[in-house]
């Protein structure tokens, strides 16, 4: 964690100054009298339609997992957790090597495999994400110049990224001899190499056609449930939007976690979600209460998860940690 340490205090710096800048103009008695009158019998329901949603980005998970191993429905759904769990108490999303590490552990696979569909799931949550926004953006009027910008930046990256690793997963030896025509320093050759190979098992979910429908089928479902959780929080506080506006505040919230920020992604979910609601008419108060109030319902949902798994998998809190350290020292080794 030394060597990131610079990182952290990057991200630390980048959260205060976003929350200054959500809470500057803020009316603070009207936001803790909306806090005081939230409807709590729909904040329970928002939180158990946010919970639901981790059953089916489970589903999605184990869909991808399929070439590494076949397991059980739900099989995967503590571990999945763990991965939220631990992103909400450690920087540099430290928690996705946690997920990677307890379910290789776990359930007896590679460990470099696993991670490598973490990230095909997260690329298909980003996929998912820029056509949403491009689709739902049509509908919405005075959308900034700068989150236009930052979507289209996404989509360009993260397009090639999908076409790089599609092409990886079709054929290893011509990937590598492609590679070796760049005639790249040995080391940096190598360590190239030696990711790609560790990938590759992971990747395997791209040479199935079926694995890919339902994977892309059950993201948007994960999304649109959890768009209705968003939806139930809001009301609870007196914020009335539609589904789809809900869903526009999803993605535009998923593409600014990206940013580097404090554990639980603190400052830029409520930052750009306050943005976003604007867009709505929603004034700046009932926007940043509703939209900070919803994020820390949806921290609290993952904690109560995440110490549920640690019981149900006899796994201790200080064990993740040492998952997380771990693989920081395997990374360092690696780049040596």
């Amino acid at each position: 964690m030394k060597k990131h340490i610079l990182k952290i205090i990057l991200g630390c710096l980048v959260s205060i100054i976003l929350i200054w800048l959500c809470v500057r103009n803020i009316d603070f008695k009207q936001s803790i009298a909306l806090v005081k009158n939230a409807k709590i019998g729909l904040i329970f329901l928002g939180v158990a339609i946010y919970a639901f949603s981790y059953f089916i980005r489970s589903i999605r998970w184990e869909y991808i997992l399929i070439p590494l191993k076949k397991i059980k429905p739900f099989g995967s759904f503590f571990f999945l957790i763990f991965g939220f769990f631990m992103n909400n108490i450690l920087p540099l999303r430290l928690g996705e090597f946690v997920r990677a590490l307890v379910a290789g552990k776990k359930l007896n696979i590679s460990k470099s495999g696993v991670f490598a569909t973490i990230v095909v799931e997260r690329l298909m949550d980003v996929v998912i994400f820029i056509i949403a926004f491009f689709l739902i953006g049509m509908f919405v009027p005075n959308i900034p110049g700068w989150l236009q910008k930052s979507f289209i930046l996404c989509a360009v990256i993260f397009g090639l990224a999908f076409v790089v690793l599609f092409f990886m997963s079709k054929d290893e030896e011509k990937f590598l001899k492609i590679l070796n025509k760049f005639h790249l320093p040995d080391k940096l050759n190598n360590l190239i190499q030696s990711i790609f190979l560790k990938f590759a098992s992971g990747l395997k979910f791209f040479q199935n056609k079926k694995l890919i429908f339902n994977v892309f089928l059950t993201s948007v479902v994960v999304w649109y449930i959890e768009a209705w959780a968003y939806k139930v929080f809001f009301l609870s506080f007196g914020v009335e939007v539609s589904i789809i506006q809900c869903l526009f505040v999803i993605v535009t919230t998923g593409i600014a976690t990206m940013l580097p920020t404090a554990p639980a992604f603190i400052g830029a979910i409520e930052s750009v979600g306050m943005v976003t609601l604007g867009l709505f008419g929603i004034t700046e108060t009932l926007a940043f209460t509703s939209m900070a109030a919803t994020h820390f319902v949806e921290m609290m949902s993952v904690y109560a998860l995440g110490i549920t798994g640690i019981i149900k998998e006899r796994i201790s809190f200080s064990d993740l940690f040492k998952f997380a350290v771990s693989e920081q020292k395997d990374e360092d080794k690696n780049e040596k």
